[in-house]
């Protein structure tokens, strides 16, 4: 592909990430309306509609003192999989909150989700001068728990029992990925 279409933020070999766009918002929608996709995100029996999404591009997808979002798009075919945002961010003491959600399920378990956070973090740390990166995650999404560990982060501390989902208790997983010094 000689040109793109989406200006390139920050690129790795199979993801880069870019703007979120206003026509992207009937696919975050379909994303939204998925309830196993929702459940994961530990928002379980909610989803959103059109124009909700629409709102949320409207108020979210500028970059903003305290919170960046971007679209995460598979390098060879541009496609839209995911956002992913810093939010909470403190510049006066280096800190933020890391959220991530590919909605395509034909993007999971293939790495992409490990190389955007990633993505990211570097992002964080090098243009917004962060120092720390943190995330929550549920104890039942394995899959996205062993992703951060494998993007360096460390586990930090947990709420135990602190999500109820499908009649039971997990932990609320508090992880971290602190900038190396030097």
């Amino acid at each position: 592909m000689s040109e793109r279409s989406r200006p390139v933020i920050m690129a790795g070999e199979k993801v880069f990430l870019s703007h979120v766009l206003a026509e992207d918002a009937p696919l975050l929608a379909q994303w939204f309306a998925d309830l196993e996709f929702t459940a994961l995100l530990g928002q379980q029996g909610r989803s959103s509609t059109l124009e909700q999404e629409q709102q949320w591009i409207r108020e979210n997808a500028t970059t903003r003192d305290d919170q960046c979002t971007f679209a995460i798009m598979l390098r060879d075919s541009e496609r839209l999989i995911g956002t992913c945002s810093l939010s909470n961010i403190n510049l006066l003491h280096g800190i933020a909150e890391l959220g991530i959600a590919i909605g395509d399920k034909t993007a999971w378990g293939q790495g992409y989700g490990r190389e955007a956070v990633r993505l990211l973090a570097r992002y964080g740390f090098r243009y917004l001068n962060l120092y720390n990166i943190r995330l929550w995650v549920h104890s039942f999404n394995e899959r996205a728990y062993r992703a951060y560990l494998r993007a360096g982060f460390r586990e930090a501390g947990r709420l135990s029992g602190a999500t109820l989902f499908d009649g039971r208790r997990y932990d609320r997983i508090l992880m971290e990925l602190v900038r190396e010094e030097g």
